[in-house]
């Protein structure tokens, strides 16, 4: 066998000895949140803030309470929860610090706009009626299941960094703007 030398060999490509395998892979976005992340990094990166929040989050700032029950540790009470309340007001004050962060990128206003109600019908459609007759501990695998697990997959980027604590913290905070509860009653009083 006859060995060939490439020492001084130039080339305007790859100099290859055999068969050349080249891999391609498509990274191009394929979902609205990924789009959304690209372009928030685009803003971040550019510094391109806002001055005005959009309607879809702000109606999340306004708080209510048809059942009169106001405030996350009254409504933890209220369904039970109330030795929770240390781990909860915790993890809603990180979610709302992160909130609060991003809000001046028209982008992540987009992306908590999108989280928010997906995390309200979830639970309001989904987890709420199971209530009654679900245990605590069915109800929790419910949250993780259906509103913790695929929010961090879809949102869980180095940009945001939203983690499994985050978007429970977000869960309490929909509590605490009362578009989550976990007691069933008709309309009590505090």
């Amino acid at each position: 066998m006859e060995k060939v030398s490439q020492q001084h060999s130039s080339a305007g490509g790859d100099i290859v000895g055999g068969d050349k395998v080249t891999t391609t892979y498509n990274s191009a976005p394929k979902g609205k949140i990924e789009k959304l992340l690209l372009k928030l990094k685009e803003q971040y990166d550019g510094d391109h803030e806002t001055q005005s929040i959009i309607d879809e989050l702000a109606h999340y700032h306004t708080r209510r309470a048809p059942d009169g029950i106001f405030g996350l540790e009254a409504k933890l009470e209220a369904a039970g929860k109330g030795d929770i309340f240390e781990d909860a007001i915790e993890k809603k004050e990180m979610f709302a610090k992160l909130l609060q962060k991003w809000t001046m990128y028209s982008s992540a206003q987009l992306i908590f706009a999108h989280i928010l109600a997906k995390a309200e019908v979830e639970f309001t459609q989904v987890i709420y009626p199971q209530i009654p007759e679900k245990t605590e501990a069915d109800i929790n695998a419910l949250v993780i299941d259906r509103i913790v697990n695929p929010i961090v997959e879809e949102c869980g980027d180095d940009l945001l960094a939203i983690n499994h604590n985050l978007v429970q913290g977000m869960v309490y905070w929909l509590a605490e703007q009362c578009f989550i509860r976990w007691h069933h009653s008709s309309k009590v009083t505090q």
